[in-house]
C-alpha cells in the first residue's frame, strides 16, 4: 500500500513538472497525443495522390512520331516526326502516392509527315508508368500549392503503333514499337476534374493537351 502511494506521488510530481515545462514552451499536455501507427498521418499531403486513386486523361495529339523499325509505319525509313492529328486516352492507377501504372490507347490519321501528306489511320496501344515528382516535393517541403490541385509528373511508356493505309494508298498495315517519356502537368479545378498537358516522346505525340479526371 505504501509503495502504491509513493508511486502515485511520483507520477503526480512528474506530470505536474511536465505540464509546467510544456506551458513554458507554449505547449499543453492536453494537446499531446501518444504515438500510434493508426494516428500517423498519411504519407502524402492532404488532397494529394493516395494509393488506389485512378486517373483518366483524354488528350489531343499535337505533333506525332512513327514507331521504331526498319521502316517507319508511314513508309519512311527510320524514325521520323510530323503532324498527324489524333486523340490519346491514358488510364493510371496509383500503386503508391509517388507512382502510378496503367495503359493507353490512341487513334489518329491524316495530316503531314516529313512534308508528305498522309492517307492512313493509326492506332497506338501499350503500358505506361508515372512518377509524381510534385507529390514527393510537397511531402518533403512546404509547398504553396497543394498536390490535390497541382501534379507535376514524369510519364514513361512502352507499346506499339499500328498503321492502317487508306484504300487508295494500297499496301499492308504495318506496326512499330515505341518507347519514351516526357514531362507532364495536371491542374484540378475541382477534386475530380482538371486540365493536363504533356511534352516529350510520348505514346503517339510530341505534345498533348486535354482534360484530366481523378477518381
Amino acid at each position: 500500500m505504501k509503495n502504491l502511494v509513493k508511486l502515485s506521488l511520483v507520477l503526480a510530481i512528474v506530470f505536474f513538472t511536465a505540464n509546467i515545462f510544456a506551458s513554458e514552451i507554449g505547449m499543453s499536455t492536453s494537446n499531446m497525443k501518444l504515438y500510434s501507427p493508426m494516428a500517423k498521418s498519411k504519407s502524402s499531403s492532404s488532397g494529394g495522390i493516395q494509393k488506389g486513386d485512378m486517373q483518366l486523361d483524354v488528350s489531343f495529339n499535337l505533333g506525332s512520331h512513327s514507331g521504331f523499325g526498319k521502316k517507319s509505319a508511314f513508309g519512311f525509313g527510320g524514325v521520323g516526326v510530323g503532324f498527324s492529328p489524333g486523340v490519346t486516352i491514358n488510364f493510371d492507377y496509383a500503386v503508391h502516392p509517388y507512382a502510378s501504372v496503367g495503359g493507353y490507347i490512341g487513334f489518329g490519321g491524316g495530316g503531314k509527315f516529313a512534308g508528305t501528306k498522309i492517307k492512313a489511320a493509326y492506332v497506338g496501344v501499350g503500358a505506361r508508368g508515372v512518377f509524381h515528382i510534385y507529390q514527393l516535393i510537397a511531402d518533403k517541403a512546404n509547398t504553396k500549392v497543394d498536390p490535390g490541385k497541382l501534379d507535376f509528373y514524369f510519364p514513361f511508356h512502352v507499346g506499339a503503333t499500328i498503321i492502317i493505309p487508306g484504300k487508295k494508298s494500297g499496301g499492308k498495315a504495318t506496326a512499330g514499337a515505341t518507347v519514351g517519356g516526357g514531362l507532364g502537368v495536371r491542374y484540378y479545378f475541382t477534386n475530380n476534374v482538371g486540365i493536363m498537358s504533356e511534352v516529350g516522346w510520348l505514346e503517339l505525340a510530341l505534345f498533348k493537351v486535354g482534360a484530366a479526371f481523378k477518381f
